[in-house]
């Protein structure tokens, strides 16, 4: 059930975490979490050596980085309750992503106009803070009534990768996980690209 186009996405803390040549490769997207950490200047540079290699970036939560960087990529995190619709007007050519756990979340990202929307957290993780999980069956009932692209996220393996065949999703996100492969991507990934 996975759409033909199938993205990976990844998000990173630090701006040298990833391997930018090898994210081009394998079509990766990004997502920069905690950029407040950061001077403009460093984000500007780091915006430019994405946009080099046609790597798409998605800056999180905070507007003024957003045009400061000239982006047309935002992401929404979970807690961001704040209405962004008006986004779209501004930047006709914004891309929104949200995240979102249930499906309140769900609904509210869409009324803040999220065009694509992380679903987590689909597998059992490690994290011993976050308990619970939805599995397969309850991603599909909550991602059927959506008419939305949704990505996966969340206790993602080699094991459960061959899982998300059986899901209505857009791609999946990598957190931990991409550090299997000497920080970059998952060995299990290397074969489906």
């Amino acid at each position: 059930m996975i759409n033909k186009k199938f993205n990976v996405f990844f998000i990173t803390e630090k701006l040298n975490e990833l391997n930018l040549d090898y994210v081009k490769k394998t079509g990766a997207i990004l997502i920069l979490r905690n950029i407040e950490k950061y001077k403009n200047e460093e984000l500007k540079k780091f915006n430019k050596h994405c946009s080099r290699r046609n790597i798409d970036l998605f800056i999180p939560n905070n507007i003024k980085t957003l045009f400061f960087l000239n982006s047309n990529n935002f992401y929404i995190s979970a807690y961001n309750k704040t209405p962004l619709k008006h986004l779209k007007k501004i930047k006709p050519k914004i891309r929104i992503l949200g995240s979102a756990h249930n499906f309140l979340e769900i609904k509210k990202k869409i009324d803040q106009g999220c065009d694509y929307i992380v679903l987590s957290r689909i597998f059992e993780t490690s994290n011993r803070n976050k308990k619970g999980h939805l599995g397969t069956l309850k991603f599909n009932l909550l991602t059927r009534k959506f008419a939305k692209k949704f990505i996966a996220l969340g206790g993602i393996n080699e094991k459960k990768f061959k899982l998300l065949k059986m899901l209505n999703i857009f791609g999946c996100v990598m957190l931990k996980d991409k550090k299997k492969a000497g920080k970059y991507l998952p060995a299990f990934l290397k074969n489906n690209f």
